[in-house]
C-alpha cells in the first residue's frame, strides 16, 4: 500500500508549484503514489461541468481525445480529478492513452486516502504505477462547493500548460483563466470548442392511449418498468462505461437500452437507490399498462421520468414464488418501528403533492433471474412495433407493443 506524504505548507511540497498564486501560503495537502510524476511537464485539459447523460458523442469528448493524442506520455503528466463526468472521463482517457495521471481529489480528510486512490484506480482503469493522488486537506467544515474550489485551485496551480476544451462562459474556470498573474504562454486554445448546454433529456414522447392485444389479461401480472440509466450500469465501472461510450456503435436509447440489457443479461438487478435504508430491491407495480399515461410523469427535481414504456410483466403467481410482496405505505415515523423484515418494503404514502399509493407497488428483495421464469410466466412490453422487432431476438418471452403503428 502506498505511503502518505503530508505537506503542511507550500514549501513542504516535493516539487516546484508553477502557479503558486492560485494558492494561499498555507495550503496543506496529502499525496499518495508516484511523486516522481511531479517532475514531468504537467498539463491540464479543462472542461466545465457537463451532463452525466451522455446520449451520444459530444464536442467536449472529441476535443479531449484529440488533445490527448498530441501529448507525449514519456514527458507529460495529466492533471485531473474525480467525481464529475468531465474529470472522470479525462482521467480514464489519459490512462487509456498511456499518459501518467496526477489525480487531485476535492478537499477533505487524509483518513483512508490510500484506499480512495485505489478505488479510483480500479474504477477509472488507471495504472497504479503511473498515478499520483493528491488531496487538499480541509481545515474545519466546508461545503461541497468549497471543497471542489480547493481542488480546482490545485489543478491550476500545478499546471505548466492549460488546454481549455469546453469552458462555460462566465463560469468559475473562466474566472481562473483570467487571473492577472497567469501568463498567456501557459494557455493554449488550439483544441478549444464552444461550450454546449446540457442536452434536453426530457425526450420521451407522451402518449394518451395504450392498445393491448385482446388475448392479454393485464390484471394477471406485476410490471417492472425501466428508464434511462445515467452513467455506468449498476455492475459497470466508469472505465467500462467510457470504453463503451467511445465505441463507434454506441447508442443510448433510454429505457429501451435498459430493457435490452436486462434481456441480454437475463437479470433484473436490484438497487437500493431511492429506497429508505438503501435495501436492494426490484420494484413492480400491479397497475395495468393501460394506466401508463397516468403513471408516466417527469420528475423535474430528479431530472428523469418515473419510468419509461419499456418493461417486463411477471405473472402474479410466479412473482409470489420468487418473493414479491406489496409495499407498506406509511409515514416517516413508522419506519423505525418496523421489523428488519418489513423495512425493505417501506414506502412513504405521500410526499409534497404526490400520493405514492397510486403506484400500487410491490417489491422483490433480490435480483430477479429470468431463467427462473418459464416462457409462460412473463411478457415483455415496449413502446411500439419498431421497438418490438428490435427486442424480440433477445427475448424468450412474448413481446407486446403498447402502441399500434
Amino acid at each position: 500500500m502506498s505511503k502518505l506524504t503530508i505537506c503542511v505548507t507550500n514549501q513542504d511540497f516535493p516539487a516546484k508549484i508553477p502557479q503558486t498564486f492560485f494558492l494561499s501560503d498555507a495550503s496543506p495537502v496529502v499525496l499518495c503514489g508516484a511523486e516522481d510524476l511531479l517532475q514531468l511537464r504537467k498539463v491540464c485539459l479543462l472542461n466545465s461541468r457537463q451532463s452525466p447523460q451522455l446520449t451520444s458523442r459530444r464536442s467536449w469528448i472529441d476535443g479531449t481525445l484529440t488533445a490527448l493524442r498530441h501529448l507525449d506520455p514519456n514527458k507529460t503528466a495529466i492533471i485531473s480529478s474525480v467525481g464529475t463526468t468531465p474529470w472522470d472521463f479525462l482521467s480514464w482517457a489519459a490512462a487509456k492513452s498511456g499518459l501518467p495521471v496526477i489525480l487531485i481529489f476535492p478537499a477533505g480528510s487524509a483518513q483512508n486516502f490510500n484506499i480512495s486512490r485505489t478505488k479510483a484506480i480500479v474504477d477509472l482503469g488507471l495504472d497504479a504505477d503511473k498515478t499520483l493522488a493528491l488531496k487538499p486537506l480541509r481545515l474545519g467544515p466546508k461545503s461541497v462547493a468549497e471543497s471542489s474550489l480547493a481542488r480546482d485551485r490545485w489543478v491550476l496551480a500545478l499546471s505548466d500548460l492549460i488546454y481549455p476544451i469546453s469552458v462555460r462562459p462566465k463560469g468559475n474556470l473562466v474566472h481562473y483563466l483570467e487571473h492577472p498573474n497567469l501568463s498567456e504562454s501557459c494557455i493554449s486554445n488550439v483544441f478549444a470548442t464552444a461550450y454546449e448546454d446540457a442536452p434536453n433529456i426530457k425526450r420521451l414522447a407522451r402518449f394518451h392511449r395504450v392498445a393491448l392485444p385482446e388475448w392479454f389479461e393485464a390484471e394477471d401480472y406485476h410490471y417492472h418498468w425501466t428508464r434511462s440509466c445515467v452513467g455506468p450500469w449498476p455492475d459497470e465501472t466508469h472505465a467500462e462505461y467510457f470504453d463503451r461510450l467511445t465505441k463507434a456503435n454506441f447508442l443510448d436509447e433510454g429505457g429501451l437500452s435498459t430493457l435490452r440489457r436486462i434481456l441480454e443479461e437475463g437479470v433484473i438487478r436490484s438497487s437500493g437507490r431511492m429506497i429508505r435504508g438503501k435495501y436492494p430491491v426490484v420494484p413492480f407495480t400491479e397497475r395495468s399498462p393501460l394506466d401508463l399515461p397516468e403513471l408516466l410523469k417527469w420528475r423535474a427535481g430528479l431530472r428523469h421520468w418515473t419510468f419509461e414504456p419499456y418493461g417486463i410483466g411477471i405473472r402474479k403467481a410466479a412473482a409470489l414464488k420468487i418473493g414479491a410482496r406489496p409495499v407498506i405505505y406509511a409515514g416517516i415515523s413508522d419506519f423505525e418501528r418496523m421489523s428488519d423484515a418489513e423495512k425493505p418494503f417501506f414506502q412513504l404514502a405521500s410526499s409534497g403533492k404526490i400520493d405514492w399509493r397510486m403506484e400500487k407497488e410491490w417489491r422483490i428483495c433480490a435480483d430477479v433471474i429470468l431463467s427462473d421464469l418459464s416462457a409462460q410466466d412473463a411478457v415483455v412490453l415496449v413502446y411500439n412495433q419498431d421497438a418490438a422487432r428490435r427486442v424480440q431476438s433477445a427475448s424468450q418471452y412474448e413481446v407486446i407493443p403498447l402502441l399500434e403503428d
